[in-house]
């Protein structure tokens, strides 16, 4: 216990020779360093501004604005900054005399209640750098106080989405979808808005692209039929669901915007040709590889429902022989939070050999709510179905709208 308090007390007297000395200085190398990463932090945004202007998000007269309103924003921060530095050299020595002292008491004290300090320290829990430290707490800083102007300014589309990328950037991505979302709600026609919202929403869902990421996606590309992320999102979900033959033709609407000879391009071709390379081995090459029948189509949920459910509860999406076997022919499980959602039952599924959708002619294909997760309907779920539909059924809409007796 001594040598450890003797090693423990070195270190800390080792970490007051490197933080006394500059305060005592009054150094202003270190308002330099963090100077130049706000500095850094604007000239980010600058860039991002030009790539707006070239791909013709903003008007020059809109470019023109946001520039001005960054470079005042710098420069008041910069001015800020100074007046803050020219305060803190007068009490640089009182501040350092106090911290001598009070820095072993505390790292003591620390150390004993807590156990290992550094767990404690952010920079060392996350790898980061100091100055990668420094930037993204400057970051956090300038993120926020954009945060409180748009409350003042909520009709400022520009701002949104400035707003939703700083999050995104930082990796708070429930932040940046809420910014999104209020993006769309002052910017209703923005193609690109419901395209970064569908992305954030699937980077969420662990890549997941399906319900409302689904949804959001085909709302960009129906208002902008050249989307290229939507393009990119679309094709990957319809790849995710084994619909080889839909992710072609997304990737080569996608493929003719790309620019010919760049990375983009033949990454976007390499996907062409997996996806027909998994068609082929499904024995269709370049069409939809699909079982021998299926159905098909999206479960929503009435509103006046939602408030008897969490978003977790289980949905069993079902299919079953109208007359028989009631044992479901084919089981697809999602949650809550998934709805709406679109579905695909096929023979791939079947949950008993022998026993599967294109044995029968008629069946009934419905979703159920299981609060319990338990595959057997239970007094209190909530159901919907429709049928009977034959196999091959495309396009069915299966309400959830009731409640099992």
């Amino acid at each position: 216990m001594l040598i450890f308090s003797l090693f423990a007390a070195g270190l800390v007297a080792l970490a007051l020779l490197f933080l006394l000395p500059p305060l005592l200085r009054s150094s202003s190398r270190g308002s330099v360093s963090e100077d130049a990463a706000v500095v850094s932090v604007y000239r980010d945004q600058l860039a991002e501004l030009e790539r707006d202007l070239a791909q013709g998000t903003l008007s020059p007269d809109q470019h023109a604005q946001a520039k001005l309103e960054i470079e005042q924003r710098l420069a008041e921060d910069l001015r800020a900054r100074a007046d803050h530095r020219q305060a803190g050299a007068r009490s640089g020595r009182w501040i350092a005399w106090v911290l001598g002292l009070l820095i072993p008491v505390a790292a003591t004290g620390a150390y004993v209640l807590l156990g290992t300090p550094k767990a404690l320290d952010p920079v060392v829990r996350l790898g980061m750098s100091p100055d990668d430290a420094a930037q993204r707490h400057k970051m956090l800083e300038l993120t926020a106080k954009l945060a409180e102007r748009m409350e003042d300014q909520p009709g400022d589309p520009r701002g949104w989405l400035m707003l939703a990328r700083s999050y995104r950037a930082l990796g708070k991505l429930p932040e940046s979808e809420r910014a999104y979302r209020r993006l769309i709600q002052v910017a209703p026609d923005d193609a690109d808005a419901y395209a970064d919202l569908a992305e954030t929403l699937a980077v969420e869902a662990q890549g997941r692209i399906e319900g409302e990421a689904l949804a959001m996606a085909r709302k960009a590309l129906d208002l902008d039929a050249h989307s290229e992320k939507a393009l990119a999102l679309l094709g990957t979900a319809a790849y995710d669901e084994k619909d080889y033959g839909t992710a072609i033709d997304y990737w080569q609407r996608l493929l003719k915007l790309a620019p010919a000879g760049t990375e983009y391009a033949k990454a976007v071709q390499a996907g062409i040709d997996q996806a027909r390379q998994e068609a082929g081995a499904a024995g269709k090459p370049g069409a939809k590889a699909q079982a021998t029948a299926q159905v098909s189509g999206e479960v929503t949920m009435d509103p006046s429902l939602r408030d008897k459910v969490k978003s977790d509860d289980t949905v069993f999406i079902y299919a079953r022989a109208e007359t028989g076997p009631r044992m479901p022919l084919a089981v697809l499980r999602r949650q809550v939070r998934d709805l709406p959602v679109r579905f695909k039952l096929d023979d791939s599924m079947s949950m008993v050999a022998g026993m599967s959708l294109s044995k029968f002619d008629h069946l009934i294909v419905g979703a159920r709510v299981s609060r319990s997760g338990n595959p057997m309907p239970a007094s209190g779920d909530l159901e919907g179905q429709v049928g009977p539909v034959a196999p091959g059924a495309a396009g069915l809409n299966i309400r959830i709208d009731r409640e099992v007796p």
